[in-house]
């Protein structure tokens, strides 16, 4: 599937399509000021996953990247000139992604992609973005993952990813006094290495991390994992949650019928109206997890340094799309705004705007309530104990808590931090 189309804000009337022919031509004989060419479009790449089982997420990333382009269209484009998309579909496989990749690159001459955004794609093609020399700014939540050689030219425009997910269980043993969780994630390398960023979380913060246990993500009874979980003696006080889809879901519905009425630290994809509206009531009250501030527009503190940015962007998408936006629509936007932000300082140059995002781009304001400072050990550029705690109510998130007050409370020192963002890759030297 291929999606080309220019993404002017201006709706172009005929008759100022006329217009414009009029003053080309002027142009063209020496009798107007402008040039034909002065109004060239600078295209950019969108590579998104469309089918399987993480279409949901690019449905909204689609919409945010969109907006972006549109409202910067109609700010004057990039120096005058429109951005034009390029868009395709990886289809959810990494072959078809990486062909696609070096199609964007070669042969429709984009200077950035804006994609892939599926973890399971952009890790089956992330040599390709360093091979073409194109920069790729993804939307995998898990960038961690990445291998090191391959990220020169890959970073995340997700600003709460699996490790910051985590970071929840510093709220649980300040706020909730948690000392001793249980597991529970996918059987797959994804569920184990989110387990372990779990495992660091809870020896950062102080809690007792009792068992892992796991099942396959296709499995839809996840009894047997939470009673055994629900067994152990001394009893754990809480419980963590790996999962997405239909397997996390169940999971935390499930930590009731096992007997754990326990406070649930989730880390995952549920993050979207669609996949928490099946989240019980009860179970919603006692789910937590750290997440961007536009995960939780409607409840966020009016003084929150970032509300106006959030609720900026939640105008801007509702007025556009008649619905309102969820985290991936706000990660979309900033994937865009990215890219835009740069091909306004540097220009199209593939090389110049990846060094420029990777090293030069301080203080950038995400729609999710973020600023990036990307480097070249740093990919996400964010903070990730720089996010707000969330639980469900009314099949949507709601604020709790800020995170970082937690690790002061909790005298969690940088340096140990640091630390551990090194031991799983968050930062590499």
């Amino acid at each position: 599937m291929c999606f080309t189309a220019s993404f002017r804000m201006n709706s172009i009337s005929r008759r100022s399509l006329m217009l414009r022919a009029g003053a080309a031509g002027l142009a063209v004989m020496g009798l107007g000021a402008g040039s034909v060419h002065a109004q060239e479009p600078i295209k950019v790449g969108l590579l998104l996953t469309y089918q399987g089982p993480t279409a949901i997420f690019a449905r909204y990333e689609d919409k945010g990247a969109r907006l972006a382009i549109e409202l910067a269209n109609k700010a004057g484009g990039i120096n005058g000139r429109p951005i034009d998309v390029v868009g395709y579909d990886t289809e959810g496989k990494p072959d078809r992604a990486g062909v696609l990749f070096r199609r964007l690159a070669e042969e429709d001459k984009v200077p950035v992609v804006i994609g892939p955004d599926s973890i399971f794609v952009v890790l089956g093609m992330s040599a390709v973005p360093a091979q073409a020399k194109v920069l790729a700014i993804g939307g995998p939540g898990g960038y961690e993952f990445v291998a090191p050689k391959d990220r020169t030219h890959i970073v995340t425009g997700w600003a709460s990813g699996g490790f910051a997910n985590a970071l929840v269980l510093a709220y649980f043993k300040d706020k909730l006094k948690v000392k001793r969780i249980g597991i529970v994630t996918t059987a797959d390398t994804i569920g184990q290495r989110s387990a372990d960023e779990f495992v660091g979380a809870a020896k950062l913060v102080g809690i007792e991390v009792a068992k892992v246990v796991s099942q396959p993500a296709s499995d839809r009874d996840l009894l047997p994992s939470l009673r055994e979980l629900a067994g152990l003696s001394p009893k754990i006080d809480a419980v963590a949650v790996y999962g997405s889809g239909p397997f996390g879901t169940i999971a935390v519905n499930q930590t009731e019928l096992a007997g754990l009425d326990v406070p649930i630290a989730y880390a995952g994809g549920n993050i979207i109206p669609e996949l928490i509206k099946d989240v019980g009531p009860d179970i919603g009250k006692r789910f937590y997890i750290a997440t961007a501030r536009a995960a939780v527009p409607g409840s966020l503190p009016k003084n929150d340094p970032y509300a106006q940015t959030v609720q900026k962007f939640v105008a801007d998408y509702t007025a556009k799309y008649k619905e309102a936006p969820t985290l991936p629509a706000a990660v979309g936007y900033d994937m865009a705004a990215t890219a835009i932000d740069a091909l306004k300082a540097v220009g199209p140059d593939p090389d110049k705007l990846r060094d420029y995002v990777t090293s030069k781009q301080k203080n950038f304001v995400g729609a999710q309530g973020v600023r990036f400072n990307r480097t070249p050990q740093d990919g996400y550029g964010v903070d990730p104990r720089d996010n707000v705690v969330a639980s469900i109510e009314g099949g949507k998130f709601v604020f709790k808590d800020y995170l970082p007050q937690s690790f002061t409370n909790l005298g969690v020192k940088d340096d140990a931090f640091l630390g551990l963002m090194r031991e799983h890759k968050m930062l590499i030297d």
